[in-house]
């Protein structure tokens, strides 16, 4: 916008907040740009001015008027007319209440991009980064994008675990692509001699801070070049990014400063083995290489090759303390079954993998063009196959036939574009750099249940704002649980899941003492009639009590009362009532209690099933997944409420 005092203005936006001043109020009007202070005058707006009590923050505003400076010296526009445009239902909050409760973030993920500049941030960096390697490899490079299917009657491409499904139309059973590589090599023998893809690929394996099931790669295939021309065209894309976000060629990773400029570094495994873990890998026999496996608690898939063993040790003891901007190349033939042989040594793969940070960043390789060559590889997968691999890579006679109408001497490389945001952006956590990022779906909620009729509401079930009953207060509550509870330890773990909840109730935005008493009251009758629990309370102790405080005690005892958790007060309870009272059995057996209690340390004891074992587990687990929560992330939260 304009800034001279008196300029003419008209614009559009969502209000991000509104303040009343009496017969003067202000708001900020915010788009994709930025924001603006809007100034309403009720002497210039005269009659319309009563409308603005029927306007509220998330609003879309249409304005005219002129530009003007405040008292305080802030540009502002002084509004002459306005107009609305479009009406929000729910209040947009300004904050989160709890930053470190990740998960109600993903969820309404619309909602952190707009009250969070840091994923605004990030996300925007991941729009640039896919446009300008699209206009590095199309302008610099030559390359054409190209698209390959994601529904494949045969995975390949990489050692991994695929999604199957089911095809309808064809009554035939696909799996969903691990890698574009078999199909973009297809377009090779077909003429296409640069390509690449930006590819959503599929992997039914583990989630954690770096993978995800469904993310994105790009792949690219340059023909009559080998591993190291490749690697050149990589390590420019990598520059080329750093300077179009930075304007320079270094970047902070994980607190230390990184220079991309100059000629990477490049070391073979065996050296890299030997540099950052000490380790002479040619002098160590099998026997030695086992125990080294067993030593670091590592462990192959299928049968043991020495390999699979340099490979697993690689990552394990060298991957992660390599900062630089380093290429480690010639890695084991029987980990890179799609990768040409070593000119120099049959056992090695011209492979090679880029790392930054202590981080993998870029997979790549000389490609095998030898249709013999390529059908040894395949069938040796096949044995590994039978010998146990699940991810062995399976014999695909297709790209066979196609490899036989022949391949030009070909270079290729695969790297993870979440994978290169998140190092880019200094962003460690996969999920952050994903618009909407997996998590496991919350379970669905069924009209809400009363044991009388329905008060009219418009509100969700699970919305603890509209009850009509209204809330004695906690010193009431206090007397019940000490009127009703005369164990010590029992009132201890009811105050603990009331805490729980409180804090589970301060970050998603719901009535705090609300979710406080339920977990206050929750088990109010266990002690004097456990084979009554909790309908006793419910129906006699809680009668004066929100319908939806007495549904939520109600339905964390299911296989009680039939009654399964819906709303999200209901959940949270069934969520935290067990595992509160496991993870006090466990503080009470450290000197530190909760002070010094990691997830791990809880998750270990979990998996003990003589250690507490009156806890049930499977309503531990059930209780994650009400609430669609990590096991760490979960406990996490607990010990931080509890410390």
């Amino acid at each position: 916008l304009a800034t001279d005092q008196g300029t003419p203005v008209q614009t559009a936006g969502r209000l991000m907040a509104v303040r009343a001043h009496g017969k003067l109020n202000f708001a900020h009007l915010q788009d994709h740009t930025g924001q603006a202070q809007l100034m309403f005058r009720q002497e210039q707006l005269a009659k319309k001015f009563e409308l603005l009590s029927l306007i509220d923050a998330g609003d879309f505003l249409g304005v005219t008027g002129q530009m003007t400076t405040t008292k305080t010296g802030e540009v502002t526009i002084a509004v002459s007319d306005f107009e609305l445009l479009g009406k929000t239902l729910r209040p947009i909050p300004t904050a989160w209440n709890a930053a470190e409760r990740k998960e109600a973030r993903f969820r309404r993920r619309y909602l952190d991009m707009l009250i969070n500049p840091e994923v605004k941030r990030v996300l925007d960096a991941r729009w640039l980064i896919l446009k300008e390697t699209r206009r590095y490899l199309q302008d610099r490079h030559g390359f054409v994008e190209v698209e390959t299917p994601v529904f494949q009657p045969l995975y390949g491409g990489t050692n991994a675990t695929p999604f199957v499904t089911h095809m309808n139309a064809l009554d035939t059973e696909f799996y969903l692509r691990l890698a574009p590589e078999l199909y973009l090599k297809r377009l090779v023998v077909g003429g296409y001699e640069r390509i690449f893809e930006i590819a959503r690929n599929f992997r039914n394996e583990g989630i954690d801070q770096a993978h995800q099931p469904e993310f994105t790669m790009i792949e690219w295939y340059q023909a009559y070049a080998d591993y190291r021309q490749v690697m050149a065209v990589a390590e420019g894309l990598f520059k080329h990014l750093t300077n179009q976000l930075y304007g320079s060629s270094t970047l902070k990773v994980d607190g230390q400063e990184i220079d991309l400029a100059g000629s990477w570094r490049q070391l073979t495994m065996v050296e890299a083995l030997r540099k950052y873990a000490r380790l002479d890998f040619e002098a160590l026999d099998e026997g030695s290489l086992r125990a080294l496996l067993e030593q670091h608690q590592l462990r192959l898939i299928g049968e043991f090759t020495r390999g699979k063993a340099m490979f697993e040790l690689f990552n394990k003891l060298a991957a992660p303390r390599i900062i630089q901007p380093t290429w480690v190349i010639d890695y084991p033939r029987d980990v890179s079954p799609l990768s040409r042989a070593h000119r120099h040594n049959p056992e090695l793969a011209e492979r090679f993998e880029g790392y930054i940070g202590g981080r993998e960043i870029a997979d790549g390789w000389s490609e095998i063009t030898d249709p013999i060559d390529q059908r040894q590889i395949f069938e040796n997968e096949q044995r590994r196959m039978r010998a146990g691999d699940t991810e062995a890579h399976p014999l695909d006679e297709d790209f066979l036939e196609a490899m036989e109408y022949g391949l030009p001497p070909l270079g290729g490389i695969g790297i993870g574009i979440d994978r290169m945001v998140m190092f880019l952006t200094n962003t460690w956590s996969i999920r952050e750099v994903i618009a909407f990022p997996t998590l496991r779906p919350l379970p669905a909620r069924p009209a809400e249940q009363t044991d009388g009729p329905s008060p009219s509401s418009s509100q969700s079930p699970s919305s603890s704002s509209s009850s009509p009953v209204s809330l004695p207060d906690r010193d009431q509550a206090e007397q019940l649980l000490e009127h009703h509870i005369s164990n010590h330890q029992l009132r201890h773990h009811c105050r603990m899941v009331a805490s729980a909840m409180a804090a589970y109730a301060r970050e998603l935005g719901e009535n705090e003492e609300l979710w406080y008493q339920a977990g206050l009251l929750h088990d109010l009758d266990w002690e004097a009639f456990p084979d009554q629990h909790p309908k006793k309370a419910v129906e006699e102790w809680l009668k004066d009590y929100p319908q939806e405080l007495k549904n939520a005690v109600t339905a964390h005892a299911p296989e009680r009362t039939g009654r399964q958790p819906q709303s999200e007060l209901e959940r949270y309870l069934f969520a935290c009532d067990e595992l509160s009272g496991f993870m006090q059995a466990v503080s009470l057996m450290r000197p530190g209690g909760f002070s010094d209690m990691k997830p791990k340390s809880v998750t270990k004891k979990l998996k003990d099933a003589s250690f507490a074992a009156n806890v049930s587990r499977d309503d531990i687990s059930h209780g994650l997944e009400l609430i669609g929560a990590e096991p760490a992330e979960h406990i996490g939260f607990l010990i931080k409420v509890f410390a």
